[in-house]
């Protein structure tokens, strides 16, 4: 359902964040395999960034910040950073968005019975067969069931 098939009664309780995108369920579970793939690669890049932070955060006890091995991981976390972006901007293309890294969640603005919902997947869950409504959040999550 499009977002031009709201009740002319439901107002949303917050708007949406610029530049989202309102998908179709079928949209959103075509998504799911590249968006729990891209979910993935941020978990490990979030566990690098600590490590890397740490590192750092060492060497500059001991070194200037112009020191060789300083530059090199300061340099190293900054391409993380650049690719972190690169990877949140992706999810965003394909209307996910992360609501939890640990344990991993995403979401889909949606829209369910003519009112703006999220459709809900978590981790270890093998489809999207969840939703919630925007005003209620992930625990009054209710199963997905379609006509």
């Amino acid at each position: 359902m499009e977002l031009d098939e709201l009740s002319p009664e439901a107002a949303l309780p917050y708007p949406l964040p610029d530049g989202a995108l309102v998908v179709t369920i079928e949209e959103a579970r075509a998504s799911l395999p590249e968006a729990s793939n891209v979910l993935m690669v941020l978990q490990a890049m979030s566990d690098e960034a600590h490590d890397l932070t740490n590192e750092l955060e060492l060497l500059l006890d001991q070194y200037t910040m112009t020191h060789p091995h300083v530059m090199e991981v300061a340099e190293h976390l900054g391409q993380l950073v650049t690719q972190w972006q690169a990877s949140v901007a992706r999810l965003e293309s394909i209307g996910a968005r992360i609501v939890s890294m640990d344990p991993g969640r995403l979401e889909w603005y949606g829209v369910v019975d003519r009112r703006m919902a999220l459709f809900s997947w978590a981790v270890g869950e093998a489809d999207i067969e969840w939703y919630y409504r925007m005003e209620e959040g992930f625990p009054s999550r209710k199963p997905l069931i379609e006509a």
